[in-house]
């Protein structure tokens, strides 16, 4: 039975992964999102769940290894335009992939909720890239991560700092063929929250919806929008500003998990190998590449990261940066996001109020 104050676990899935007899589930609470749930009178109290629990037991990064910073982008012009910034996690996949590797990242599941997938395929990786908004359920991920690494196969693992902090603490040990990579983590927000947010445009468009795409860059990287396509055929378009969720999550704080308001995982250095990021408030050298179609913040944290990134070479722009330029605009990346006034008003009304018409109150309040 894990030992740990639920507003301490972030849900990284380490437990359920290591329980000898399946008997944790990974339950939602009254928020949407998931728990370890122990049946007290199977349980054989072997330990084995506090032992790999990332909080309880504190992880020591090894890499010995003084942060690089890049700004960079993908040649690729196709894949820059249909990523979140710049591009680097799909050509990092493609290295992986090429050489026969695994890619395990975040995918929409058919009902648009997150969930973390394996693929060696190609043609998939689209599936994985761009930000989702939402919590990611990891499964039995980490279990079949470590079967393909004591298979000797190459596997690249994307996630946040606190789901790559979880999977290695279940391995229980650094593979040299696990590239870790996590990304600058705002907080991840809550799955019920996000489901009454596209309830309510469903309602709204009178269509079930077809695709979810955040960080939409139809009007540019910095103006970045949210896109739902319906299945009727209408689209929705909102602003950062005006598309409610995204104001739910950016200015008011309401839905993210309560860990994150206390995030064990900010700062350097880090458990990854390579963090990535939009590298918000770049002023490149080479005034030849187009900021708007987005730029990649690229943090390398180990060796193994620096190997990988050089490998790229050819197939991505990048220009060395400094450590302090990166953080002046990605402050999330040592820095935990304070709790929201109205978090608390917002989860006792959604079960029963449309999602747009109790964001409207609280933003009118």
């Amino acid at each position: 039975m894990v030992n740990l104050k639920k507003g301490d676990c972030t849900g990284c899935g380490a437990c359920t992964n290591i329980c000898p007899i399946c008997n944790i589930e990974m339950t939602a609470d009254s928020e949407g999102f998931l728990y370890p749930l122990t049946d007290i009178n199977k349980c054989l109290d072997c330990g084995l769940c506090d032992s790999v629990c990332p909080i309880i037991n504190k992880l020591e990064d090894m890499n010995e290894f003084e942060p690089k910073v890049y700004a960079a982008c993908s040649l690729d012009n196709e894949v820059r335009m249909n990523s979140t910034s710049g591009g680097l996690f799909t050509e990092f996949a493609k290295l992986i992939i090429a050489e026969s590797g695994f890619v395990a990242g975040a995918r929409y599941n058919n009902m648009h909720m997150a969930e973390h997938y394996i693929t060696s395929s190609e043609r998939e990786i689209p599936l994985l890239r761009q930000s989702k908004y939402v919590q990611s359920e990891i499964g039995s991920i980490p279990q079949n991560i470590k079967m393909l690494l004591d298979k000797n196969e190459t596997v690249l693992f994307v996630g946040t700092p606190c789901e790559c902090a979880g999977l290695l603490s279940f391995l229980g040990k650094r593979y040299k063929n696990l590239l870790l990579c996590d990304f600058i983590c705002r907080g991840v927000n809550s799955p019920k929250a996000y489901l009454a947010y596209l309830k309510s445009l469903e309602k709204r468009y009178d269509s079930i919806i077809k695709k979810v795409w955040f960080k939409n860059k139809i009007n540019g990287w910095n103006n970045f929008c949210t896109k739902i396509e319906f299945e009727n055929g209408r689209e929705y378009y909102a602003d950062r500003y005006s598309d409610l969720f995204m104001c739910g999550y950016l200015k008011y704080n309401l839905y993210m998990r309560p860990s994150c308001s206390n995030c064990n995982f900010k700062g350097f250095p880090r458990l990854s190998d390579i963090t990535l990021g939009d590298f918000w408030g770049i002023k490149l050298k080479d005034e030849s590449i187009d900021i708007e179609k987005g730029i990649s913040l690229v943090i390398i944290n180990s060796y193994k990261g620096q190997k990988y990134f050089d490998r790229l070479s050819g197939r991505i722009f990048r220009e060395e940066s400094a450590l302090e330029t990166a953080l002046t605009n990605n402050q999330c990346a040592i820095k935990s996001v304070n709790t929201g006034e109205y978090r608390d008003y917002f989860f006792s009304l959604i079960d029963n109020v449309d999602f747009a018409k109790l964001m409207t109150e609280i933003i009118n309040r």
